[in-house]
């Protein structure tokens, strides 16, 4: 619910939009994907790792999928949509695995719910603090619904946790921002 799936759906028609070709790789960690398929009816090029995470039980299915994706449909950019509870230090480890790699480059995300990240961080603080210090750039989602006190909350947070990343703040059904866009796609536009 923090809005990952959105997200990715408007990064990819926006990368497309722009000329790249694009791919995704969805990782569900139960045995019925639902993220693909929807993403799949949208007209998008999705493989999915299921049945675990990719960090752990799934970590050898992410560089075959991303070769496999190389040989078949050469994409100038991949989005991997991990689970919620992927660790990013172990997914890295897995791409460093991979022999012959198709990756060029890596850029780490974090989407943060402000309307829940106190719960979170109650629950799972470990976990949330290594995907927030992990990324290069956050997305603090949800900022037509949530209140000034959360919007300040979640922003101190993010900035405490990792200073260095790009924060952008995304409203419900606007336009991505055209600095989020650049940063996100201009590695993937080639010469």
């Amino acid at each position: 619910g923090t809005g990952k799936t959105t997200l990715i759906i408007r990064l990819a028609r926006a990368a497309i939009d722009r000329g790249l070709r694009t791919a995704i790789v969805v990782n569900e960690a139960g045995e019925i994907g639902i993220d693909d398929q929807l993403m799949r009816h949208l007209g998008l090029d999705v493989r999915e790792l299921a049945n675990g995470c990719i960090c752990c039980t799934l970590a050898a299915e992410l560089p075959a999928t991303l070769q496999r994706l190389a040989a078949e449909s050469r994409p100038d950019l991949v989005i991997v949509e991990p689970s919620g509870i992927a660790e990013p230090g172990s997914i890295l480890a897995a791409l460093a695995l991979c022999r012959d790699s198709p990756v060029e480059q890596v850029s780490i995300g974090c989407i943060v719910d402000p309307l829940r990240l106190g719960m979170l961080l109650e629950v799972v603080e470990p976990l949330i603090t290594r995907q927030v210090s992990a990324a290069a750039w956050v997305v603090i989602s949800k900022c037509d619904q949530a209140g000034a006190k959360e919007m300040a909350a979640a922003r101190r947070i993010v900035t405490e946790l990792n200073p260095g990343a790009q924060r952008f703040e995304l409203c419900g059904r606007a336009p991505l921002p055209a600095e989020f866009l650049r940063e996100l796609l201009s590695a993937s536009a080639g010469p």
